[in-house]
């Protein structure tokens, strides 16, 4: 058994591609220590934690009707939710996703941070104060016991796309509100949280994320939906990119999934992507990480990056 830590980027429905890549992993022989995520990665993220291998989540995710996730609990039509967005600060709620991921995590009877012990990290942007939240450690300055807290509220706190879904209102130990969103807007790719770039690893930080195709799938004509997701997708897509120049090393050790499946790019909340488009994007991810496996050093890598 080889033990590595991981940090997953989040994506929206790319998310499928991490699966894939981590089967290939596993099948390698490689079992996840301490993980690290943000949004579609902190889902992955927090069902490895949990103890779910690749197949089973993957199986998970192949039976998931994932149009449910885009749930309108304020009302029908486009006054309806524009209602309700105005009200809410979102046009979905995450409740049937909240549902779907709680049912999961208690098969593996996980529930609480403490059932996982220091190994899962998540990130959220808290938009109020304007600074990224580290969950569940930054919830001390809430007032709020960090091994008590549901991972399922710091996931649906981590992957509430702004406008999309509605941010999680948390109060702080004086009682102000604090709204929380993706955790992608300030932070798409934490790989800070396991590795400041000049520490010695016993083990790799392998990082997973998505190659970006600039300029594919436009629509003809923008109206103010499309305007505000295009906004929020150059945001998350592009914060973390200056890891690549910052921190030596990170591309080499780092599984670049591609979005791309047939002649269709794989948006953040295309959740009515069909299911062979699915099972391509899983095979992405097995693929490209299988290819970087066979040529992958951990030992070359540290002489070259860690002197």
């Amino acid at each position: 058994m080889k033990y590595c830590d991981a940090v997953f980027e989040g994506g929206g429905m790319r998310g499928i591609g991490l699966v894939g890549a981590c089967l290939a992993f596993e099948r390698a022989g490689y079992k996840f220590r301490r993980i690290a995520g943000s949004s579609a990665g902190a889902i992955v993220a927090s069902l490895i934690a949990a103890g779910y291998t690749a197949e089973e989540m993957y199986q998970e995710m192949k039976d998931i009707n994932f149009k449910a996730f885009k749930h309108r609990a304020h009302g029908i039509g486009p006054i309806g939710m524009f209602i309700g967005a105005n009200k809410n600060f979102g046009l979905y709620s995450t409740d049937v996703f909240e549902k779907w991921l709680e049912e999961l995590l208690a098969r593996k009877n996980v529930h609480t941070f403490a059932d996982v012990g220091d190994r899962l990290k998540i990130t959220a942007s808290d938009i109020t104060d304007e600074k990224v939240l580290t969950l569940p450690d930054d919830l001390a300055k809430f007032g709020i016991d960090t091994g008590t807290f549901k991972i399922t509220t710091a996931v649906r706190m981590s992957m509430s796309i702004p406008v999309f879904y509605e941010p999680y209102a948390l109060k702080d130990a004086n009682g102000n509100v604090h709204y929380i969103v993706d955790g992608g807007l300030l932070s798409n790719y934490p790989v800070w949280i396991l590795d400041n770039g000049t520490k010695k690893l016993n083990v790799p930080v392998f990082g997973f994320r998505f190659t970006h195709h600039c300029g594919m799938n436009k629509s003809k004509r923008a109206n103010l939906f499309s305007y505000v997701k295009q906004v929020v997708t150059t945001i998350i897509e592009a914060h973390d990119d200056e890891y690549q120049a910052v921190m030596r090393g990170d591309a080499e050790r780092t599984i670049y999934i591609d979005t791309m499946v047939g002649d269709k790019v794989v948006g953040i909340t295309d959740f009515d992507l069909a299911p062979e488009l699915i099972e391509d994007l899983f095979n992405n991810g097995q693929s490209v990480a299988d290819t970087f496996l066979s040529s992958w050093d951990f030992k070359k890598w540290t002489k070259k990056f860690r002197k």
